[in-house]
C-alpha cells in the first residue's frame, strides 16, 4: 500500500509510533486482499452521527477505512482507535498507556431502535444475572447471548436466522455489539491485530 499516511493529514497520524504505523500498514494490506479499501475522512463516515449519542468518550478514532466486498456491496467502515488508558477512578493516565484498536461501524437498512448483545459468561449464566434483562430469553436458540434492548419486537426483528448465526460463530466472545437506531457498532476491546482485523472486517460484511 502507499504507507505516507501523513501525506492525507499530519495531526491525524503522529500519535502512532513506528511499530503501530508497522502494524497498521499490515492491516491495510490484508483487508486489501478481501476488499474495496479507501482512507476517508471520519466526517464523511457514520461515526459522527453514532457518536452524537455520547460515542465512548475514550474512544479516539485516527484513521477510517470505507470497505465494500468484492460485488461493491455491504459498505462499512473501520476505524483505528487510539483507547485512552485511564485510572481507576477516571483519570487519564499518560500516553504510554493507550493503545490501538480497531472498531467498526456499518448502516443497517432499517432502524432497529437501541439494542446491545454480549456473549454470557459462565458466571452469568449460574447467577441468572441477565435474565430479567434478557429481551429474547424464550430464544433457545440464542440461550448463550444476552440482549438488552429498548424495543422487543425491533430487538427480534434485528436478530434473524442470519445474524443470529453470523453473531453465534464469532471465534472471541469478547465481541461488544451495539446497534443505535439505523447503525451498528462492532469491535473487540484488544489490541490491534491482524487477526482480530480479519475476524472483524468478516463479521461486519456478514451481518
Amino acid at each position: 500500500m502507499d504507507l505516507d499516511y501523513r501525506k492525507h493529514d499530519m495531526t491525524r497520524f503522529s500519535d502512532f509510533t513506528e511499530e503501530d504505523e508497522k502494524l497498521i500498514t499490515e492491516v491495510y494490506d490484508q483487508l486489501s486482499d478481501s476488499y474495496d479499501i479507501s482512507v476517508i475522512d471520519i466526517q464523511d463516515s457514520p461515526y459522527e452521527q453514532f457518536s452524537s449519542h455520547d460515542l465512548y468518550p475514550i474512544f479516539i478514532p485516527k484513521i477510517c477505512y470505507s470497505l465494500k466486498d468484492r460485488n461493491k456491496d455491504n459498505p462499512f467502515y473501520l476505524y483505528i482507535v487510539s483507547k485512552v488508558g485511564m485510572a481507576s477512578r477516571g483519570g487519564r493516565l499518560g500516553r504510554k498507556y493507550d493503545t490501538v484498536q480497531l472498531w467498526g461501524l456499518k448502516k443497517l437498512e432499517q432502524d432497529f431502535g437501541y439494542i446491545s448483545i454480549n456473549k454470557k459468561r459462565l458466571m452469568d449464566k449460574i447467577a441468572g444475572i441477565f435474565t430479567s434483562f434478557n429481551i429474547n430469553f424464550k430464544d433457545h436458540d440464542f440461550k448463550d447471548f444476552y440482549v438488552l434492548g429498548s424495543d422487543q419486537y425491533k430487538a427480534m426483528n434485528f436478530l434473524n436466522s442470519k445474524r443470529k448465526e453470523t453473531i453465534q460463530s464469532f471465534p472471541n466472545e469478547n465481541f461488544k455489539l451495539e446497534v443505535r437506531n439505523t447503525i451498528l457498532s462492532f469491535g473487540l476491546p484488544e489490541i490491534l491485530t491482524t487477526g482480530n482485523a480479519e475476524i472483524i472486517s468478516k463479521f461486519l460484511n456478514e451481518i
